[in-house]
């Protein structure tokens, strides 16, 4: 995510000490997905660390697959005459600018981190990679990873081009790691694309992928099954399921009741969010909120707020993997504290822009006004509240792509979504969709 360089990005990680718990609700949600969401972001990963291990000395596996990464995504923007909308993009100001200033895409240029977004694609998949079996791993980071046959015959159906005369495109590639020159012509653009269809072959594999035994190999496949059946008309979203209190047939109990436990640990999170958002706001006005007295109207119905969705958390029995429901209870059960004790625990949880001094409230060093949180503020997703120029990550979740599913559902059911659509050849005239709504 980027901005014009006279623009002050901000950006704030509201965890809440939830973090590790978000996450696990999240793999309980559709095991292994990660922030994976198409076939290409896959690949792209993958053909990183491939032509990593043929060249040692040219970088690291992560330093490879994010130029590679950047590399596709300027001939994407280029092909879309840099326009935005697609989501499969990333990194449109700083590519735009490097292209502005007449300056080659070398790898030499585009593996330094100042030229592309701090957050690419590739991370998405850290997980999914190794989960999935397209990798051997010695570790849980990505420069740990090496391609297995699996991963190989996914780089093969994303980039490989068979016939007389025709090179296969990881052999430019390993040639342009190795500063010789390379002219990437039109059929090696297309095939390099983030927003080319994925193809057949790839499709195959990745069917294949997602069917990879282990512990969530059934709910990766029965979750498929939903997503697949919401979309299953000519336009998209015909048969949605928005109602918690209507299990879908392809949902087994307890994957269920994980999912709305999920959900439920969301909303207590978002509320509390709103109560730190109506502190803040109190804060911009005045230097310090004094817990002894009455609470400013804001505040106290946030908190009222918080509670209603900590009680109903609580009522879900705590449903969900073990480490995760025993933390998310402890953090409803502070909820429903006294008022003093539940904002001062909540604070203590922010631990960054604010502080408790005795009962009252106060900015730490830190503080900003201009970075002070916004009541109701939009969706929050993950466990980070990000602001930047265009509002939103690319990428991220869409509310339109929230209306046909269960209110606060993890965001891995919306990326599995997606990829459902990327397994029909479906995904970029989605995109494009969501786009004109």
């Amino acid at each position: 995510m980027l901005a014009p360089e006279n623009v002050k990005r901000s950006r704030r990680r509201l965890t809440l000490g939830l973090g590790k718990t978000v996450m696990l609700y999240n793999e309980a949600a559709v095991p292994g997905l990660g922030g994976l969401w198409f076939i290409r972001q896959a690949a792209l990963a993958l053909l990183g660390i491939s032509i990593a291990e043929e060249t040692p000395h040219a970088g690291s596996k992560i330093e490879l697959a994010n130029a590679i990464e950047a590399l596709a995504c300027w001939i994407g923007y280029q092909e879309r005459s840099w326009s935005r909308g697609d989501w499969r993009l990333r990194g449109s100001n700083k590519l735009k600018a490097l292209q502005d200033r007449g300056i080659d895409r070398t790898f030499r240029r585009l593996k330094s981190q100042s030229s592309y977004v701090t957050q690419p694609m590739r991370m998405g998949c850290v997980q999914a990679l190794p989960a999935l079996g397209l990798v051997d791993a010695s570790g849980s980071r990505f420069n740990s990873f090496s391609v297995n046959a699996r991963g190989q015959q996914l780089i093969d159906a994303v980039f490989g081009e068979s016939g007389r005369g025709k090179r296969y495109l990881p052999d430019y590639l390993r040639e342009w790691v190795l500063s010789e020159p390379v002219n990437f012509t039109a059929s090696l653009r297309q095939k390099l694309n983030p927003t080319a269809d994925a193809g057949d072959d790839a499709r195959k594999v990745m069917r294949e992928t997602l069917a990879f035994p282990g512990a969530g190999a059934e709910r990766r496949r029965n979750a498929l099954l939903w997503m697949r059946r919401i979309d299953d008309g000519d336009d998209f979203g015909t048969i949605p399921d928005t109602d918690w209190r209507k299990q879908p047939a392809e949902i087994d109990d307890n994957h269920w009741r994980d999912l709305r436990a999920g959900a439920a640990l969301l909303q207590t999170r978002d509320a509390a969010i709103d109560v730190l958002a109506n502190i803040e706001q109190e804060l911009v006005f005045h230097s310090r909120l004094d817990l002894t007295r009455a609470l400013p109207e804001g505040v106290s119905a946030s908190l009222e707020a918080w509670r209603k969705e900590a009680q109903h958390f609580r009522a879900l029995d705590g449903h969900g993997p073990n480490d995760a429901a025993v933390a998310a209870r402890e953090f409803c059960t502070e909820a429903l504290q006294s008022d003093v004790h539940a904002i001062t625990m909540l604070v203590n949880r922010e631990n960054h822009m604010l502080r408790v001094t005795g009962s009252v409230i106060v900015p730490t060093a830190a503080w900003r006004t201009d970075v002070a949180l916004r009541v109701h503020d939009a969706t929050r997703e993950g466990s980070e509240i990000e602001t930047d120029p265009d509002g939103r990550e690319e990428g991220a979740p869409m509310r339109a792509e929230r209306d046909v599913l269960p209110p606060s559902i993890s965001p891995r059911i919306i990326y599995l979504r997606r990829l459902s659509l990327d397994l029909q050849g479906r995904l970029g005239t989605f995109i494009e969709a969501q786009g004109q709504n």
